[in-house]
């Protein structure tokens, strides 16, 4: 009888590694993507002196008290930050519960009662401890706790995106405000102008040397530049509003003093952008892409140790007493047991999860790809908008200052009635497009600078993930 079993278990146990190398047979290497060190950035890159490269609190390389509260507020309360944070928690939590099956689990019980059958009436009391655990012959376990291990550190990483994303979005927005800020002071001037023009037109009317359609032409265009102001103050009152939900508070009531920052003043940092190889180590969703290629390979490594059986070691201790509610000379009882469990067949259910994990794997790596290349598009697109933006903004200054002048000398010539009002109009048109057009500028070359921090990772650098006590 004893060779019989002897003959079964040996049976069992061939066939268990036959499937299990059939498993392994069907699991094809994956190459993970990779930059060639050799390739530099599209985009012409003048490194100036002073660049350096991003700080891990790159936005007071800006000069902007206000901006480095107002980041300061949204790490403190933003709602979507917080909620980034509890999901950390609750990965790490899931690593101390994948963790715990590497452990043997320890039960107690007890109970006491008594029991009436027609007329005869029985006590018992009994008390049992159980000891299982199951043996990681395979390594299941273990990489049930590298798959959780890998899904911490994602989080983790997340965590750190999403604060970036934070930062960049607050400094993006606040920008835009100083733009609107700008707008509207540059639209209040330009209504001076024509208001003063209107002036200069209505002496004229008056003294004989303009015509009715001249004054009322030119009323027109007053009237066009407080109507100018509406749609710009509607937008700033918006803006102000996005950014008080950024911080996680009220937009009801919310107000944040400009002063003393100012759109055409503020500090543009000049930043080393580095070489495109070294862009994997600097981005946090990069690093989070690879933390869920790890956790993908730890699954796949579950769904081949599938194909094998599982042992379980039990061992239990109890005593018993026919007392109510006392062990009085006890019963003592002690046993063992060893579990040999396969699974002999399915119906392909295993062989269908195994395909499944190692597709999944598959489609992160290619999902890794994408998020690199885009990594380096976004960076390369930065760098490019940097430039250009530098360089024309530079020229629409000179610009503006021609133009200033241009209606100075157009004003005195209507004046002395050597130009017509059409010469002036058109004077005062110019100076203002070119005005908002360098506003528009200063705003496109700032988002550049914030979107070039952001994609080279804003100074991350990966930490080291602490991982939660297996016990």
């Amino acid at each position: 009888m004893s060779s019989r079993i002897h003959d079964v278990t040996k049976a069992l146990l061939m066939l268990s590694s036959l499937l299990w190398l059939a498993g392994c047979a069907t699991t094809t290497p994956v190459e993970r993507p990779r930059v060639t060190e050799q390739v530099d950035w599209n985009a012409p890159v003048a490194v100036a002196d002073q660049a350096i490269p991003p700080d891990p609190e790159w936005w007071q390389q800006f000069d902007s008290p206000v901006l480095d509260d107002l980041i300061r507020r949204a790490f403190a309360g933003s709602p979507d930050l917080a909620a980034t944070a509890e999901r950390v928690f609750q990965a790490e939590q899931q690593v101390r519960v994948a963790g715990s099956s590497l452990s043997p689990s320890l039960g107690l019980g007890a109970s006491t009662g008594q029991r009436t059958t027609d007329s005869q009436q029985s006590d018992s009391s009994s008390a049992t401890l159980n000891v299982s655990y199951e043996v990681d012959l395979w390594g299941s376990l273990a990489a049930t706790r590298d798959e959780a291990e890998a899904s911490y550190q994602a989080t983790v990483f997340d965590y750190d995106s999403a604060r970036l994303t934070l930062a960049s979005s607050v400094a993006t927005t606040w920008f835009q405000l100083l733009a609107l800020e700008e707008q509207l002071q540059v639209a209040q001037e330009n209504l001076r102008i024509a208001e003063r023009t209107e002036e200069i037109v209505d002496a004229r009317y008056r003294n004989g040397a303009a015509s009715r359609a001249e004054l009322l032409r030119q009323q027109t265009e007053v009237l066009n530049q407080r109507a100018s102001l509406v749609p710009i103050q509607l937008e700033y009152r918006q803006t102000r509003a996005a950014l008080a939900v950024l911080v996680g508070e009220s937009p009801l009531g919310f107000e944040v003093a400009v002063a003393p920052d100012s759109l055409l003043a503020m500090t543009l940092p000049a930043i080393d952008a580095g070489v495109p190889s070294d862009l994997l180590a600097r981005r946090p969703d990069l690093a989070r892409e690879e933390a869920r290629l790890r956790a993908a390979d730890a699954n796949v490594e579950q769904a081949r140790t599938a194909f094998l059986p599982t042992v379980s070691l039990g061992l239990g201790a109890g005593a018993s007493s026919s007392n109510l509610l006392s062990l009085a000379d006890p019963v003592e009882t002690a046993n063992w047991t060893l579990s040999l469990a396969q699974t002999l067949f399915d119906g392909g259910r295993r062989e269908a999860e195994q395909a499944i994990s190692e597709s999944q794997r598959v489609e992160l790596v290619e999902g890794y790809r994408g998020a690199i290349l885009t990594a380096l598009q976004e960076t390369d697109d930065a760098l490019d908008r940097v430039q250009t933006t530098r360089h024309r903004e530079s020229l629409q200054q000179t610009v503006r200052d021609r133009a200033e002048r241009t209606l100075e000398l157009t004003e005195l010539r209507y004046r002395e009635g050597s130009d017509d009002l059409l010469t002036l109009l058109d004077a005062q048109q110019t100076l203002f497009q070119t005005r908002d057009q360098l506003v528009s500028l200063r705003l496109q070359r700032l988002l550049a600078t914030v979107d070039l921090y952001k994609a080279l990772g804003g100074g991350w650098q990966a930490p080291e993930v602490p991982v939660a006590d297996d016990q």
